[in-house]
């Protein structure tokens, strides 16, 4: 994922409810989404949204080292994303880099957690620079308008064709059953927890994320906030 401001924060968490599950042993950490999790993607490069709760049960003090999200498509294909940003879950504006924190005895951590992975060097090099170009494009285009225009400008097409041929290229979300794995990493290494759920994404649900590319002649989702709505809100099922 490229250095771009983080997806801001969805709509309103609050209508969703809490997944409730039964343990079978006593963690140190449990991690606990609702049941509801946020998907979107940046050119086709994943992200996704999750409330998490950690909780320490356990006897001493727990460092958490990190928190990260693997998912497993039903043709086989695999991403971990780490943990990037997060934001309050008690209201707090503003969203944060994730980083290492300490958790007493009887603390929590609750939160939702931006997941996704950065871009490699070539990636993230080519994004930027396709980028670039669709904005030197579209600033021209707005410069030679007359002071009050206020319509929206479009890249010409071959600026924008490059950005659809990257996305095309890194696009994971597809229609089908994903599995996921919610991993903390902690210190002591016995704290550390797995939890395991899954989601399905419809045929509907990936086209609305396709579609948000139809917007990037405008340079919304690409280098402009786009406030039109471009996320899948999935069930998660089977918690364990």
């Amino acid at each position: 994922m490229p250095t771009t401001p983080p997806p801001p924060i969805y709509l309103d968490w609050t209508f969703w409810a809490f997944v409730v599950a039964a343990l079978a042993l006593i963690l140190s950490q449990i991690p606990q989404p609702y049941d509801r999790l946020n998907a979107t993607h940046y050119l086709g490069n994943p992200n996704v949204n999750l409330h998490v709760q950690l909780i320490n049960t356990g006897g001493r003090a727990v460092r958490v080292s990190s928190l990260a999200l693997e998912l497993t498509r039903d043709d086989g294909r695999k991403m971990t994303m780490p943990a990037q940003t997060f934001s309050r879950a008690d209201g707090t504006a503003g969203s944060f880099i994730f980083t290492p924190f300490t958790l007493e005895l009887g603390r929590e951590w609750v939160n939702f957690v931006s997941f996704y992975a950065v871009f490699n060097t070539a990636d993230e090099r080519e994004s930027k620079r396709l980028t670039k170009d669709l904005r030197t494009d579209i600033d021209a285009k707005l410069l030679a308008q007359p002071p009050d225009a206020n319509a929206l400008v479009e890249a010409d097409p071959a600026r924008v064709a490059p950005l659809q041929a990257f996305f095309d290229a890194r696009e994971f979300w597809a229609p089908g059953e994903y599995t996921a794995r919610l991993m903390a990493t902690c210190k002591p290494a016995r704290a550390s927890v797995v939890r395991n759920f899954r989601f399905t994404l419809f045929e509907s649900d990936v086209q609305d994320l396709r579609e948000r590319t139809g917007r990037y002649r405008y340079g919304f989702g690409v280098y402009l906030t786009d406030n039109k709505v471009t996320e899948v809100y999935p069930r998660i099922q089977g918690l364990a």
